[in-house]
């Protein structure tokens, strides 16, 4: 996809494929054999990557602490540096294309959030820490941190699907150079929880792309971004022209910085 004309005008097979991949994947998690091909890939993952917390202590505070409600949140902070590198450094494109890319990511992650928390009550699951052993469990191995090792309802993962239509946004629509910053953000905010125990890799691929191919594809593959672009020039005409001046000074300055 050509990154000038994504989210600029219907793109329909584009939009249909990505859709009706979603969907295989998604039936792949509920159909035997796929189910237990899902099964079996997952249990071996989860052996592989809780088994590296025996590593040591200095790997395991670290696994620790990214699992923890704090890091949750900082890590929202984490994830705006690349984004405010991008506004307000890339002189190559317009600042009101720019805050739409940002603009339309978000709405997007908000968007999967919801749905990945309600949408798929009835297939939810059991983490693996709750159900397979041997399982090197981070509260007992770093007592001091009160870290997130389980859930009862690990599909889908919510975690993956923030950082994947994160990841794959600024890819596909931003750039590369942005793209380097923000891809070891996207992977960590997207394993922590598998390697903690509280998530299976099935919950991170398909629970993941059931959520970010549909976005993606109304993110990129319609004016999605055109559309969001035209109503924040529009708005800021109508600022400018109605407010007073001394109000909309300080504005219109910082915009010429860094336009």
């Amino acid at each position: 996809m050509q990154r000038d004309l994504i989210g600029t005008q219907w793109q329909l097979n584009k939009l249909a494929l990505s859709f009706v991949l979603a969907i295989v994947i998604g039936l792949s998690y509920i159909w035997t054999p796929t189910s237990d091909l899902w099964r079996e890939i997952s249990e071996k993952f989860f052996f592989a990557v809780n088994a590296s917390l025996l590593w040591g202590e200095p790997w395991q505070v670290f696994w620790a602490a990214v699992n923890t409600p704090v890091f949750d949140k900082l890590n929202g902070l984490i994830m705006a540096i690349p984004c405010i590198w991008y506004v307000t450094s890339d002189r190559s494109r317009p600042l009101s294309l720019r805050i739409s890319h940002m603009v339309i990511m978000g709405i997007a992650i908000v968007i999967g959030v919801y749905f990945a928390k309600h949408a798929f009550r009835s297939y939810e699951s059991l983490s693996p820490s709750l159900v397979l052993t041997p399982f090197n469990d981070l509260t007992l191995l770093v007592p001091w941190l009160e870290s997130k090792v389980s859930a009862d309802d690990s599909f889908p993962g919510n975690h993956a699907v923030v950082a994947g239509i994160y990841g794959f946004f600024f890819y596909f629509a931003i750039g590369r150079k942005y793209f380097w910053l923000a891809l070891p953000i996207a992977l960590l905010g997207g394993t922590a929880r598998a390697v903690a125990g509280a998530h299976w890799l099935s919950d991170l691929l398909v629970g993941g792309a059931i959520h970010i191919l549909p976005l993606l594809a109304l993110s990129f593959a319609t004016p999605a971004i055109r559309w969001m672009q035209s109503g924040l020039d529009t708005f800021a005409d109508v600022l400018v022209l109605n407010l007073p001046e001394f109000m909309t000074s300080p504005f219109v300055k910082l915009v010429r910085k860094i336009s």
